[in-house]
């Protein structure tokens, strides 16, 4: 066990049961040295210590079969081991009784209900210890071909011990006329105690604790030597037996193991080191060897002779086995650390195959793995429900672009880790690429699903610091609950689907998926259709809403709007038609059509009423066009085709389409080099940056219809209207008052400071025949 493992094992103390263990072996000991030369005390007496101890070890060994912690098999170990001890006290009361009902006749004998004790103790002990599990390096009949050889080479060096040393009391035992008991019990306790070490030297420890299994394995080896030391014992004191003080010394051992095994429970186990060779034949050679070498040496000098350089030559034979598995053990040692070492790779790859490399989340391969897990589960009934969710952040881009990808990853990380705070352990949170994540919701209904959302959300509301950046972050999502025979790829289509409809409502929401979100995308498909229908049709016309000069409201331009007559449905908005068309790119060949029809109009205006026509055109530009390889150069060009002045061409962008920077200010830095001017439309509805304003080559700010609805009197809208005047006059910026729709609204507006506006005030949409007709009447007048 490593270090770190044994601080996790309590410490061994001295409990009341192993004191008096301890104190039992004592008197035992001292009982026996007592009358070793002459019998001082009752027979009886030298069998009590060893009643008592055995009892205290049977009791440790069962308190410890119920200790929590401890697998099926390591109960049942120790509660054979109990067993075993209640059998042994059986047969110690035997050999008391029969010593207390027989004075006068050698206790190392039995009677036979006390031999059957004995027997039964030893098959319960053996079949407990075989049932061990074996170690799991090799195959189970390596192991097996390994633990009977090396059970052989014990079981015959204990035999040969056992025969020789029986062999010179046997006469003894003879005159009593019971010399076959006790030498069975002798072979049977030699043979139990070889087959209990070898069996611990080659068990896999499974949830016995290696040092408690080191402990029996020393108690069936005092064991062993008590039952080797027997016959000696009753050679020069027949009247006293060895297990007096043998057994306690034995059960001492269990005691101590039951102990640390109550200690341990519950701790892992750590991996069992390889060895390079296994001792305990060597040790059965080098017993046998000096066996040999005490037998010959009564032999004469010249079977002495030989039995030394037997003796030699085994011990060189050793030496050269010992050598190479010990070489062979270093060479498995190296592949042990180089395949622990390939594991590890391992492990990583598929670590690293599954999840994302910046978050640590589950990546989109793993939660669609996850994913069909769970909805097979659900399927079986293992789960009542299961709800997917998926999460984008809104305007990543943006801060992706313009404070760099080392703040973006940041903010991801984050975003990671709020996410996993705020869901269950075993919900699954992904990273499904970019900025959007996936969440796997098990067991939850519907509103309970939709709390967590909500938490989610406003875990996100919080600031995030980002290397030294305070990000404000809203998410999108979008919820799907299953249903029955749902797939992955259709609860993901359902969550984007939610998710895309949150968007739609606004930027930081949730939405649930419904069957009315399949309509309204069937709707936009459809609609989708349809558009690149009409373009080819030509079924699309262009209006003009001018914009007038305050206070007289003369007109100084024109803005281009574009309107869809739809064979059946009749005319259909822009706001209705544009986001799908942006949706699909078809925003870029319309606005091409729309740009191309625009400044053919205006040069046509131009060359009629000279002075006279407006003086500048205006034409909306989405993000999708300026993000368009090549949009400058296709301006560039609709002009040249055209005739019209760049100069008088007015690009009005949306502060959401400029904010992402990058590709979209590259466009518009293009197109002021042509001449043509830039106007920022809606401004205050988006990102509302200022900094944007430094960074944005505008010309002209177009205040949003929002902040002149209620301009009137002290209102919020007023003071707001009020600084972006002053905001527009500090940076030499155009200010045009857009949705007038009072006069009272003009007439503040003119307090305010502004000299341009916009609105159904002054004019509604015009067809280009009313332009025209206007600008006829115009110059009528000036004549």
């Amino acid at each position: 066990m490593t270090t770190s493992e044994e601080r996790q094992v309590e410490r061994l103390r001295p409990t009341p049961m192993l004191i008096t263990a301890v104190a039992v072996l004592v008197v035992s000991i001292g009982v026996f040295a007592a009358n070793f030369a002459t019998q001082r005390s009752p027979v009886v007496w030298g069998w009590m210590p060893a009643m008592l101890g055995t009892a205290i070890a049977g009791w440790a060994c069962w308190r410890t079969a119920f200790a929590p912690g401890l697998d099926l098999v390591t109960r049942r170990v120790w509660r054979s081991l109990a067993v075993v001890c209640v059998l042994i006290v059986l047969g110690l009361t035997g050999d008391a009784r029969f010593t207390v009902l027989n004075p006068g006749r050698l206790d190392q004998q039995h009677d036979i209900p006390t031999s059957i004790c004995y027997a039964l103790a030893m098959l319960v002990l053996l079949w407990a210890l075989l049932r061990l599990p074996m170690a799991k390096r090799e195959s189970r009949d390596r192991i097996m071909v390994r633990f009977l050889l090396d059970a052989a080479t014990i079981s015959i060096t204990v035999g040969i011990f056992a025969w020789y040393f029986v062999l010179q009391v046997a006469n003894a035992w003879e005159a009593d006329g019971s010399a076959a008991v006790p030498v069975i019990m002798l072979m049977s306790l030699g043979l139990v105690g070889s087959l209990a070490f070898v069996k611990v030297a080659l068990s896999g420890f499974g949830g016995v604790d290696r040092i408690a299994l080191r402990l029996l394995a020393a108690a069936a080896a005092v064991g062993a030597v008590g039952g080797g030391l027997f016959p000696l014992l009753f050679d020069l004191h027949p009247g006293l037996s060895g297990s007096q003080m043998f057994v306690p010394a034995t059960l001492l051992f269990v005691a101590f193991a039951a102990d640390r095994q109550r200690r341990a429970a519950g701790v892992p186990q750590p991996e069992r080191r390889r060895r390079p060779f296994s001792v305990v034949p060597y040790l059965a050679v080098a017993a046998t060897d000096a066996l040999l070498l005490t037998v010959s040496s009564q032999a004469g000098s010249a079977v002495l002779t030989v039995a030394m350089a037997a003796v030699l030559l085994t011990a060189l034979v050793v030496l050269r086995q010992v050598n190479a598995l010990s070489e062979n053990g270093r060479l498995l040692g190296r592949v042990d650390a180089n395949l622990v070492e390939l594991n590890g790779y391992q492990r990583r790859l598929t670590h690293r195959a599954t999840h994302d490399a910046l978050t640590d989340l589950a990546n989109r391969s793993l939660f669609e793995q996850r994913t069909r897990a769970a909805l097979a589960e659900t399927e079986a009934g293992a789960a009542d429900t299961l709800s997917l969710a998926l999460i984008d952040l809104d305007d990543f881009k943006a801060i992706n672009d313009r404070l760099g990808h080392a703040v973006g990853d940041a903010l991801l990380v984050v975003v990671a880790q709020r996410l996993r705070e705020a869901v269950r352990e075993d919900d699954v949170v992904a990273r499904l690429g970019g900025d959007e994540f996936g969440l796997l919701l098990r067991g939850l209904r519907l509103a309970e699903a939709t709390e967590v959302l909500d938490r989610i959300a406003e875990s996100l509301t919080r600031p995030v610091h980002a290397l030294g950046y305070d990000l404000l972050v809203k998410a999108s999502i979008g919820l799907a609950e299953v249903w029955p025979e749902a797939s992955p790829q259709e609860l993901l289509r359902r969550a984007d689907l939610a998710m895309y409809a949150a968007k739609e409502r606004g930027k930081g929401r949730h939405a649930v998926y419904d069957a009315r979100l399949e309509q309204d995308q069937a709707a936009d498909a459809q609609l989708g259709a349809e558009l690149r229908q009409a373009l080819d049709n030509g079924d699309f016309t262009l209006v003009y809403q001018p914009i007038v000069s305050l206070p007289d409201g003369e007109w100084t331009s024109l803005e281009t709007l574009i309107r869809w007559k739809h064979a059946e449905r009749g005319f259909i908005g822009p706001d209705v038609f544009i986001p799908i068309a942006e949706r699909t790119g078809l925003i870029v060949p319309l606005g091409d059509w729309i740009l191309r029809t625009a400044l053919r109009q205006a040069a046509e205006w131009q060359d009629v009423f000279g002075s006279g026509a407006p003086g500048e055109i205006g034409v909306n530009v989405s993000a999708r066009q300026l993000r368009e390889p090549g949009f400058a150069a296709d301006v560039r060009a609709a002009l040249a085709d055209s005739g019209f002045d760049p100069e008088k061409l007015v690009v009005e962008v949306t502060e959401t389409a400029v904010f992402d920077g990058g590709v979209a200010l590259d466009t518009l830095q293009s197109l002021v080099t042509l001449g043509v001017k830039v106007a920022l439309d809606d401004f205050g509805t988006g990102h509302s940056s200022l900094g944007l304003l430094r960074t944005c080559p505008a010309d002209t700010l177009k205040v949003d219809k929002s902040f002149v609805d209620g301009i009137g009197g002290r209102s919020e809208e007023a003071v707001i209207a009020t600084a972006m005047i002053q905001i527009t006059n500090g940076l030499h910026l155009q200010a045009i008052a857009e949705g007038v729709e009072t006069a009272e609204q003009a007439e503040t507006l003119y307090r305010l400071g502004y000299r341009f506006a916009q609105g159904y005030h002054f004019s509604r949409p015009l067809s280009p025949q009313q332009v025209t007709e206007h600008l006829e009447a115009a110059r009528v007048l000036t004549v």
